[in-house]
């Protein structure tokens, strides 16, 4: 029956695309704007996983209680103003006559159900584990009542993983992994198996329609082939490019290079559960075995830093006096004869990115030559982030953004032991002396207390090492000179309502 109805979804979505009648003006259909990334989203539900490739276009759909600006402060964005009666207690008045892409009104029932439902997802649960529950005040008043105290609550309010849906329309039982259906600023046409999602301008978004009148995301898993349709005008913005085709975008006087630095670090998690890597000493080796520095000069031509720590220098919390692991093979073989490790064989899982393949190929150049034998197995994104989420692996190539710009939403997730799985914890690490200084990060109020705290866990963090950080690299992005009002986030997860055409 679900199969029935999953296909008749798919139809109905077909028939809307096949049934749009085009404007016969010319000035219209310049107004398109095609963008390409890397992967296909897995799922279009904001809940559902923290992944990049998701969240780029399901933002596009939705909104969220609060946003973040530039600078980092928090500022309303469905809501009207707030007030926090106490520090377990918030009141939320929302915009009035939001409206929603099926024209109905957003109401507290959407903000109060939209909290129910992120409950019980992977992705958006997490974000939200300090609320008690949320009640309905009135239509356009909701209050936020909390188990403790949360520093990062409106941080993690403004980020995509907490947007607002509609109520009536998920109980009527769509589907929002293909299906979405918000206040954002474009609404779907056609899902298109997620290879290319078309939509519309949403001419009822309460922020104002957007100048353009189409927007298409499209999946182009290969680098050069992202390159070769930016410039032939296939498409119009190629983000996620690699560095060796930044000059290749600079020289082409139709377009323009974007490389700006992102809240990201990229990083091997290790599966603490699974031999070697149960194993401090041998988790400690491979942090001296590679040669980061050479990672970042050979493959981001220097775009980018050797990383110290998962957090990203450009998050709030991040630590300046951490020591970084120098790369030194002897210390390295040192530790793995310390460890008494037997076998030092292991696989190492990388999405099908080609400059994640090149950057583990220097990787496993790098462990050989300290006697480890690294094979390196590449995966579809989809099947990567459902393997390691199970635990199904022993090592895996992976970066992490902090969407807030908070350290909260980078060590809570990634290693606090209340995460272990999908919701970010896929090195499977437990350390009660982590778990407490992360989790005081959350309570305490004063940005000081906070940052000791995060230092702290960042130290352990270093120590134990469950992950081995490489390092924090640049965004490149190629546009077409004839867009204009792209707006860079460094989040990587870009909105684009304020696009327009020349």
């Amino acid at each position: 029956m679900k199969k029935i109805i999953y296909l008749l979804l798919l139809l109905s979505l077909f028939l809307v695309a096949c049934g749009e009648k085009k404007s016969d003006s010319t000035e219209t259909e310049s107004k398109v704007v095609t963008v390409a990334q890397g992967a296909k989203p897995k799922s279009l539900d904001p809940y559902m996983y923290n992944s990049i490739p998701d969240l780029m276009v399901s933002r596009q759909f939705y909104n969220t209680l609060f946003s973040r600006e530039k600078d980092g402060t928090i500022v309303p964005e469905l809501a009207e103003s707030y007030e926090y009666k106490n520090d377990k207690e918030l009141d939320i008045v929302l915009k009035k006559g939001v409206k929603f892409h099926d024209g109905s009104e957003l109401t507290a029932d959407d903000v109060v159900f939209s909290f129910e439902r992120m409950k019980d997802k992977p992705g958006s649960s997490i974000m939200i584990e300090e609320i008690d529950k949320v009640e309905k005040v009135n239509d356009y008043e909701i209050k936020i009542l909390l188990k403790n105290s949360s520093s990062p609550l409106l941080f993690n309010l403004a980020h995509p993983l907490t947007s607002i849906v509609n109520k009536k329309y998920v109980e009527a039982g769509n589907d929002l992994n293909i299906a979405p259906m918000g206040t954002g600023a474009f609404k779907l046409v056609a899902y298109n198996d997620g290879e290319k999602i078309e939509m519309e301008a949403f001419q009822d978004y309460f922020e104002g329609a957007p100048k353009i009148q189409k927007l298409i995301i499209r999946s182009i898993p290969e680098d050069t082939s992202r390159l070769a349709a930016l410039e032939t005008g296939e498409i119009d913005i190629a983000t996620g490019l690699a560095p060796i085709n930044a000059q290749t975008v600079e020289a082409n006087d139709k377009l323009e290079l974007i490389s700006e630095p992102t809240t990201a670090t990229e990083y091997i998690c290790l599966n603490v559960e699974k031999a070697p890597f149960t194993n401090k000493e041998f988790r400690q080796a491979l942090n001296y075995a590679i040669d980061k520095k050479s990672i970042v000069d050979s493959i981001f031509s220097g775009k980018g830093k050797v990383a110290k720590s998962i957090v990203n220098p450009n998050v709030f919390g991040y630590y300046y006096g951490l020591e970084e692991y120098p790369f030194n093979p002897e210390k390295a073989k040192e530790l793995i004869e310390k460890s008494g490790v037997k076998d030092k064989s292991f696989s190492l899982y990388v999405n099908d990115s080609p400059v994640r393949l090149q950057v583990a190929q220097i990787i496993q150049a790098n462990l050989k030559d300290v006697g480890i034998d690294m094979k390196i197995e590449t995966l579809e994104w989809g099947t990567y982030l459902q393997k390691t989420g199970e635990g199904d692996f022993t090592a895996y190539l992976g970066g992490w953004i902090s969407g807030t710009s908070d350290a909260d939403i980078v060590l809570y997730p990634l290693l606090d032991s209340k995460s272990i799985g999908f919701p970010g914890n896929r090195a499977r690490y437990s350390n009660p002396e982590f778990d407490k200084e992360v989790e005081m990060a959350r309570v305490v109020l004063t940005p000081e207390e906070r940052k000791e705290h995060y230092k702290n866990a960042q130290i352990i963090a270093r120590e134990d090492s469950p992950l081995i950080v490489l390092f924090n690299k640049n965004e490149n992005i190629g546009i077409n000179k004839r867009i204009l009002g792209f707006e860079y986030d460094p989040t990587t997860m870009h909105k684009f309502k304020n696009l327009d055409v020349k």
